[in-house]
């Protein structure tokens, strides 16, 4: 088997596993909040069970160490939470402009509360996404970029294969989102995480680490909650349409991020390396 076959055999073997357990832990908890919780641990899972399957011996302390979680990536933390932070307040401020939100004031807390809670929400929330980044982009990414030479190509298949794996959970569950109905969060969702795969593997080829990928997909997810809890609908209108995961207007900016990142970004302006000999010990970057 030549390097490019082993490469092919450990993204299908990975799709195949995690797209299963996804599967196979919404169908046996639909309505138990803690599926979204299982889901997550998934990609993890499933690498874990490819170092110990299909990896050669000799390589497996190898394979762990390509996903940097020795390395902080500081260099790229500013990018990881400004950039997100940014795109929320774009897509409910637009909510809020068209007069479909309003911003709701929590007085019931104190600002020094609040902002203890967020830090613990930040750090607690990265270790957890670690649990998904170490499979999609420590893992499936850097195959995709041996297999597809074009980073920008392989950081948008990567995204749309995360992006359906969240299909399971939005289409059998109950518990992802309830404010629009499945047929539309589902092609919102995938096409949102799909251009939102352009961002964390820009992070991710930036750092060659997953810790900043997980701050940057904790941020996203944290200051979208925020934005949902903090904006509410005015006049009737369903602000999920607008703003949130299957909101129009957050599609919209995120696609643009993905564009510039497309035609700008310093770091892909090289092609990635080929299969090597042992690709299972190639860097990521």
């Amino acid at each position: 088997m030549n390097p490019t076959q082993l490469v092919k055999r450990e993204v299908t073997a990975y799709i195949a596993i995690a797209y299963a357990l996804s599967t196979a832990v919404v169908l046996a908890l639909p309505h138990a909040n803690i599926n979204m919780m299982l889901v997550v641990l998934v990609p993890t899972v499933t690498v874990t069970i490819l170092t110990f399957t299909i990896t050669p011996r000799g390589t497996r302390r190898a394979l762990w160490g390509q996903f940097g979680l020795a390395r902080a990536g500081r260099g790229t933390w500013v990018s990881a939470v400004v950039v997100p932070v940014v795109l929320c307040a774009a897509a409910y401020g637009t909510a809020i402009a068209v007069g479909a939100g309003r911003l709701r004031v929590d007085l019931d807390d104190t600002p020094a509360n609040w902002v203890i809670n967020l830090l613990i929400s930040l750090v607690m929330g990265t270790v957890f996404i670690l649990g998904e980044e170490i499979g999609w982009r420590g893992y499936l990414l850097p195959r995709m970029q041996q297999l597809v030479p074009d980073k920008r190509r392989a950081a948008l298949v990567t995204g749309l294969v995360h992006g359906c794996f969240h299909l399971p959970l939005i289409l059998i569950g109950t518990t992802y989102d309830n404010q629009v109905p499945g047929w539309v969060a589902a092609p919102s969702a995938v096409a949102l995480i799909t251009a939102g795969g352009v961002f964390y593997a820009w992070i991710w080829d930036r750092s060659n680490s997953v810790w900043p990928v997980a701050i940057a997909h904790n941020t996203v997810n944290t200051v979208f909650d925020l934005g949902a809890a903090a904006v509410v609908a005015s006049g009737g209108a369903n602000i999920a349409y607008i703003a949130g995961e299957t909101g129009v207007v957050t599609l919209g900016v995120v696609t643009i991020l993905a564009v510039v990142l497309w035609r700008y970004a310093r770091v892909w302006r090289t092609p990635a390396p080929r299969p090597e000999r042992r690709p299972v010990a190639v860097a990521a970057a």
